[in-house]
């Protein structure tokens, strides 16, 4: 019997599983009322942008997948914002910039969170609840306070929050001087809470041209920001069906561009490719440290082809994925490592099965710590700092006006014929699709049950020569990899830059059972 540190929750209800157990509860109870796994999705997202204030919030995006049990669809709900209409590589160039800076309100682009609860629950909600509904446990946490645990506790007390606070006395104001906040002590947030209100009152577009998004605005621009209420009129959530690939006996679904969902689907494309028909004359099926991260170099280089604003280029030719074009990049990938932006993996992710078998996997984020630092006084909003992965270069990444920039949130689904199999997300920036291949690794190729495969150790490779490990790894992969050149860095036996996986499993007798990942505050909760 394998070890494992968390209990696999089993349900014959569904389940939601998330970053927080209030987030967890909210879902459940929208499930045991009847409602379905996009409506459970829902208020679950709104509670853990309250929850979790420094991971996500209704300033930043998502990416989601969701599975219809009747029409065996899956579908992709792409809702990132784009960036202002007034900037341009050009315009921070002419500041003096080689880039674009880390945090304050440069880099701030439309929030496309809320839009995206209004679309999902229009097109695949139930009708047992109304959006106000949903919101209503979000909002009424945000004005009681919701607890401190040890995870936030942590993050209060950091170096990190205290540079946050220096540059923004906002953030201080609601949150507290570095180190102050005690263990379960409850911090109220009653600008976000009347927010959030307004929204259930007044629907999702009351924000995007409305007296919020008139307020944000005007906040946003008395700290420098380029944000105008004419960029958020014209926000609109993208539905499009998702793509996939075959992955043992199973599709594997993933978020479309602008999203780096990609590099998790060419990943499995590749593993596949090289376990079915081998590679120079041999069938594969160990994969060596080597093998892992020419695959995931292959992987990267393809994302940043193709991971761009599907109107800038961001779309994947039909044959992608066909046995000849994986080939192809097997045998003439190019050497040439990546470099990529290194952001902080600030995210949160959820994913829930409901009652008849739909499914959902949604991850959101501010992109990094408090995102762009910049909160809004008058609405409780932090915004995010999404833009600071774009490019002042000629390349296709160069940042550009109402273009979507790439995103790093990665949310998967695998089907069959029998219907959703795995929903599973991670936060971890450039590590989601890394850690999501190493733990379906775990499952397919190693049999280990979903919450083992969680828990076993796993490595990380942004770019350059360091790889990051945790220290339970074996010690002849740490050997290999010094013996390729690579530093190894040790990040300790439990790492959050190694992720944290929310995940449920379709059970042998067609029930469902969790996997939550113990480097982060996941839970799961049954109906």
């Amino acid at each position: 019997m394998q070890q494992i540190l968390r209990p696999i929750i089993f349900s014959d209800n569904g389940m939601v599983v998330s970053g927080h157990h209030r987030a967890s509860q909210a879902g459940a109870a929208v499930l045991r009322a009847g409602g379905n796994a996009i409506d459970a999705a829902i208020a679950a997202s709104a509670t853990l942008c309250v929850a979790l204030p420094h991971m996500n919030g209704i300033g930043g995006d998502c990416f989601a997948l969701y599975y219809d049990a009747k029409t065996r669809k899956v579908s992709a709900i792409n809702g990132s914002g784009a960036a202002p209409a007034t900037m341009n590589a050009d315009f921070i160039a002419a500041k003096g910039l080689s880039s674009l800076p880390q945090r304050g309100a440069l880099p701030v682009s439309v929030c496309g969170l809320i839009d995206a609860w209004g679309s999902a629950h229009s097109l695949f909600g139930s009708a047992s609840f109304s959006l106000a509904q949903l919101l209503q446990e979000a909002y009424e946490l945000a004005a009681t306070g919701s607890e401190v645990d040890v995870y936030l506790g942590a993050y209060l007390s950091s170096q990190a929050y205290r540079e946050r606070t220096f540059a923004d006395a906002d953030l201080k104001a609601i949150f507290g001087e570095t180190g102050s906040r005690r263990l379960g002590e409850r911090i109220p947030q009653l600008a976000l809470a009347k927010t959030l209100k307004s929204i259930a009152r007044d629907g999702v577009r009351s924000f995007y041209g409305g007296e919020i998004g008139k307020m944000l605005v005007q906040d946003l621009k008395s700290k420098g920001g380029l944000l105008e209420l004419s960029d958020l009129e014209q926000h609109r959530t993208s539905v499009t069906v998702a793509p996939q690939v075959a992955f043992y006996g199973h599709q594997l679904h993933f978020a479309p561009p602008n999203s780096q969902g990609l590099a998790l689907g060419v990943l499995a494309g590749l593993w596949e490719q090289l376990r079915k028909d081998g590679h120079d004359g041999h069938i594969v099926k160990n994969l060596t440290p080597a093998l892992y991260l020419q695959l995931k170099e292959i992987a990267f280089q393809c994302r940043e082809r193709y991971a761009l604003d599907p109107q800038w280029g961001g779309v994947l030719p039909d044959d992608f994925f066909s046995c000849d074009n994986l080939t192809t990049l097997l045998s003439s990938a190019d050497n040439a490592a990546i470099e990529t932006r290194r952001g902080g993996g600030d995210t949160s992710t959820l994913v829930v099965v409901d009652q008849w078998g739909n499914a959902v996997s949604w991850v959101q984020s501010l992109f990094e710590d408090f995102g762009s630092g910049v909160m809004s006084p008058s609405t409780g909003i932090v915004m995010h700092n999404r833009l600071y992965l774009e490019r002042l270069d000629d390349s296709a990444h160069r940042l550009a006006p109402g273009k979507r920039p790439f995103h790093t949130l990665c949310p998967a689904l695998l089907t069959s014929a029998e219907g959703c199999e795995i929903a599973i997300a991670t936060p971890g920036d450039h590590g989601q699709p890394q850690t999501l291949f190493q733990v379906l690794i775990n499952v397919f190729e190693h049999g280990m049950n979903l919450q083992a495969a969680i828990e076993a150790p796993r490595i990380r490779h942004d770019s350059g020569s360091d790889v990051m490990y945790e220290s339970r790894i074996s010690r002849q992969w740490v050997e290999q990899l010094a013996h390729m050149g690579k530093h190894g860095v040790d990040v300790g036996d439990w790492s959050v830059l190694l992720g944290g996986v929310n995940a449920i499993q379709r059970a042998a007798d067609g029930g469902w059972m969790s996997g939550a990942d113990p480097r982060r505050s996941c839970y799961a909760v049954c109906p």
